[in-house]
């Protein structure tokens, strides 16, 4: 799995479902560096409303409360999740994986992409990629962030089957 990397413009987002809502958040933070959680309309967004996650961020120490857990999200996960914290849903390198990206985000106040295995839910042979993009109720810190998920067969335990377009890799 490819580690972090960072999404500059929504031609770079190679997967429809994900690169929608990069264009969405993207048309609603206009020269922010995050729209508000009040300015993402379900309405104006229903087809991605299943694939889409909403987390809070808690500090000291970080972690991500979810807000709102999409319903495919929840049934490619074999639970709800909402109400409960990242970290008591992920582990292994998934885990790592995804708290990087939403760290980054965060720190950042950019988009990141991040493709994880599904392994951590008993989908080994499963994988997904994930947009996270920051929202910020003050307009500079980011307090919330959005997600979309877009799943795939891996061709082997090991390997996905459509990595095949190159990203740029963040640096921790």
């Amino acid at each position: 799995m490819l580690p972090a990397t960072l999404v500059g413009a929504s031609s770079e987002v190679t997967d429809a479902r994900l690169r929608r809502l990069h264009e969405y958040w993207n048309a609603k933070r206009g020269a922010r560096p995050a729209p508000t959680r009040r300015e993402i309309d379900p309405v104006e967004i229903p087809d991605l409303l299943g694939f889409v996650n909403i987390f809070e961020v808690q500090n000291d120490p970080r972690d991500y409360k979810v807000r709102l857990n999409g319903t495919e999200v929840a049934e490619m996960l074999g639970q709800e999740i909402t109400g409960r914290f990242c970290s008591t849903v992920l582990s292994g390198p998934d885990a790592t994986n995804c708290k990087t990206a939403f760290d980054l985000c965060v720190d950042r106040r950019q988009p990141m992409i991040v493709e994880t295995s599904l392994a951590f839910c008993g989908k080994p042979y499963m994988a997904q990629t994930v947009i996270v993009l920051p929202l910020s109720s003050d307009g500079e810190q980011i307090d919330m962030i959005i997600t979309a998920h877009s799943y795939y067969a891996l061709a082997s335990a090991e390997e996905p089957t459509d990595l095949d377009t190159p990203r740029r890799a963040v640096e921790n």
